[in-house]
């Protein structure tokens, strides 16, 4: 399973309580191990797994990225379940004994702990979300935006060739900010109010583009 839908050019749409208990149900009743993909979403949903918030913990977790906050590191961690027969498993590879991608994953998963990283980027992707609705309105222009505010996606409507995505996200960063046209974005720790705000500002110029393209459609 994914922490949460996140096909790229469609709404996202988080799991439920309901879906995860029956994830767990169907898993227990094939005898079958409920694994969570954490590559993308770890670390940015709750620092002990995305679907902790649902009540329901996975037998195994794959991760990579966050982990090690960008160094090539990859993990899978899971119950008592499979313990022995992780134990029977030989693994090697290029970056075996490399001391570096441990160091930052130690460091990572400490600074995690202790300042509550997706508390932070909730609230900065809050304010970004507010921020582009604000502007969105403001030129006329509708957007549709999911996911979780760690992890945001915006879409224009009636917009199924990306025309208006692509013009807004080109003319964005012309003025400062990258932004994605149809995959969810994401927000880090690293980023502050006056990030935020920088984003918004440059977002804004894109709005105007996107109103222009559709000014000269509607001509």
């Amino acid at each position: 399973m994914t922490a949460f839908r996140h096909d790229m050019g469609r709404d996202l749409e988080l799991p439920t309580r309901e879906f995860a208990l029956a994830a767990r149900a169907a898993c227990d009743a094939a005898d079958a191990a409920l694994i969570i993909d954490e590559v993308r979403a770890g670390l940015r949903l709750d620092i002990r797994g995305s679907w902790e918030t649902l009540g329901m913990r996975p037998d195994l977790s794959a991760w990579s990225k966050a982990i090690a906050n960008g160094y090539a590191l990859a993990a899978v961690t899971g119950n008592d379940r499979f313990r022995d027969a992780a134990t029977k498993v030989f693994v090697t590879g290029s970056f075996w004994c490399g001391t570096v991608a441990m160091a930052a994953a130690q460091a990572t998963l400490r600074i995690a702990r202790e300042t509550d990283v997706p508390s932070h980027i909730r609230a900065m992707g809050m304010r970004l979300r507010e921020g582009l609705a604000r502007l969105a309105d403001s030129q006329g222009i509708a957007i549709r935006q999911s996911g979780p505010p760690q992890m945001p996606l915006m879409l224009f409507g009636d917009d199924a060739d990306v025309r208006k995505g692509r013009a807004f996200c080109a003319t964005a960063l012309r003025h400062g900010a990258f932004f994605h046209p149809q995959h969810n974005m994401f927000l880090s720790s690293a980023h502050r109010a006056a990030d935020i705000d920088a984003a918004l500002e440059a977002a804004s110029y894109g709005f105007k583009a996107v109103r222009e393209l559709d000014a000269r459609v509607n001509r």
